[in-house]
């Protein structure tokens, strides 16, 4: 005999429960996942981006007192050691102004000789840790690097901002000619320079290297002339003791450490670099006579509904003030370690970084599976990819290069060949650019599109992804068609891929 079971009550959403949903303006999680701690970057309820910190704290960005142990003249390079036997690579390429202090540089680089050096990629299996000797230091407004004393400006700015950025600059004495003056009487401020000197250091006996400045995009948000020099003069400043100290401290020393894991992933939320969405991109425009795609229903969300019970605590003291600052469209920080996020809130106060920072507390429902990470990071690792209209890709990492294969699969639709075509590779485009930054795939990517014998559709496809491309933070080209159909993409390797970090890490063992 079967029992009658009376249906559940719907849980209704708070105000405060739906904004902490509602990913719009992007949300950058910071948490942990089978015992390591993750980032995360949600937009528009799709995973944008992911990356794992690694079990022990990477070097890139540390600056040291490295010496010259040996030269490889056949590949231009040498090793240098920078402490406790730990060799790395420099490529002279990376070496255009190196900064000895043995010994004036004559345009050689010997053995034995004491130069500084700054990590650039840490050793990954059995490739030593890379470094270059034209320093950089940046924060979120400037840039300024060894090597070249010209004067830069992001692309991302336009004309008007950057001819006012460029006025400023000159009004002030700190760049000429379209060079950054190679003077601590023109970089650093007056009440810098004071206090420099009354802690004993005498910056005439500073001998500064080529340096060069490049403005970037969040500088011409700055409203106030004043909060700009700010920026501006931390910098040098920080620069110029760096300089300062290393001609006072023993070789192998550390003068700069590497920055806390979350702070480049931090840095690039801020500055907004890889936060649009190629999503939002719309597609090029189809024919008159062309039908709409066939819309499918929205595959239901596998994270549970939240309980009416969540409890959350932030930068913002009180529910009001906390729900005032979840509108649609704003970015937020979300973590649900303790220890992290205090050391998020005091680099965020350092620098002057005013998103929301929210910590998650809710024992009933973790921030992992409000936000599914598991589901999303395990389509995020699988071999196929399925899109809207029925089509899908299958991306196969190899040693030489990452091949992508467009498939129309489920799609049918009653309309001609080409329009058919056109239709689903213009689809498949939008993932792939999605699909390259969130698995962090680098180096050659060849994606095989389903033949298109119409040059016009070629040329729409080409352009179209391109545009698509421009919107990764990490420099991608999109170089041409074959005559095959195959299109040849190259992305620049910042760091491991997405599948790498996670399988090689011990996070998973299947």
């Amino acid at each position: 005999m079967s029992r009658r079971i009376s249906p559940k009550a719907s849980v209704k959403l708070t105000e405060e429960e739906t904004s902490l949903r509602n990913t719009d303006g992007g949300k950058l999680l910071f948490t942990t996942y089978q015992g390591r701690q993750c980032a995360l970057l949600i937009q528009n309820d799709r995973l944008m981006e992911a990356s794992f910190f690694p079990a022990q704290p990477g070097k890139i960005g540390a600056v040291y007192i490295g010496k010259v142990k040996n030269t490889v003249k056949n590949i231009e390079a040498c090793f240098v050691e920078i402490g406790d036997g730990e060799l790395c690579f420099l490529s002279l390429k990376n070496a255009s102004s190196p900064y000895l202090l043995n010994r004036s540089y004559d345009g050689r680089i010997l053995e034995g000789d004491e130069l500084l050096v700054q990590v650039i990629r840490d050793a990954q299996k059995t490739k030593k840790a890379s470094v270059t000797a034209d320093i950089s230091l940046a924060n979120e407004y400037f840039a300024l690097s060894m090597g070249s004393a010209k004067a830069a400006y992001s692309l991302k700015l336009s004309p008007g901002k950057k001819e006012a950025l460029r006025r400023e600059l000159t009004e002030m004495a700190v760049i000429q000619n379209g060079c950054l003056i190679q003077s601590c009487d023109a970089i650093l401020s007056i009440k810098d320079a004071r206090s420099m000197e009354s802690e004993g250091m005498k910056l005439e006996n500073l001998r500064l290297p080529p340096m060069g400045l490049v403005v970037r995009t969040k500088a011409g948000e700055l409203e106030r002339a004043e909060e700009l020099w700010k920026h501006f003069y931390s910098l040098t400043s920080e620069f110029v003791t760096l300089l300062y100290q290393a001609m006072y401290r023993s070789c192998f020393s550390c003068l700069k450490v590497a920055p806390a894991g979350f702070a480049p992933i931090l840095r690039e939320f801020v500055s907004g670099s890889g936060l649009a969405d190629p999503m939002d991109s719309a597609l090029p425009k189809a024919s008159a006579s062309e039908p709409p795609m066939r819309e499918q229903e929205p595959a239901p969300s596998s994270a549970p509904e939240p309980q009416t019970g969540a409890k959350e605590s932030g930068t913002q003291s009180g529910k009001k003030e906390c729900s005032s600052n979840q509108e649609s469209g704003k970015k937020e920080i979300i973590t649900d370690q303790e220890s992290l996020y205090e050391q998020i809130k005091d680099y965020c106060h350092k620098n002057g970084i005013d998103i929301p920072l929210r910590l998650y507390r809710d024992d009933l429902l973790s921030l992992s599976k409000l936000y599914s990470i598991e589901s999303r990071l395990s389509a995020a690792l699988e071999s196929r990819v399925w899109l809207k209209s029925g089509g899908y890709l299958v991306i196969e990492p190899t040693e030489a290069l990452t091949a992508i294969d467009v498939n129309s699969g489920k799609y049918d639709a009653d309309r001609e060949a080409r329009e058919t075509y056109l239709r689903i590779n213009l689809e498949a485009a939008k993932e792939v650019a999605l699909q390259l930054r969130l698995r962090n795939l680098s180096g050659i990517i060849i994606v095989d599109f389903i033949n298109m014998q119409s040059w016009e559709d070629r040329k729409t496809l080409l352009d179209y992804l391109k545009r698509l491309t421009t919107q990764d933070r990490v420099q991608t080209k999109v170089i041409d068609m074959t005559p095959l159909g195959l299109v040849e993409i190259t992305r620049k390797k910042i760091d491991k891929p997405l599948k790498e970090q996670y399988f090689l890490s011990g996070l998973n063992t299947r």
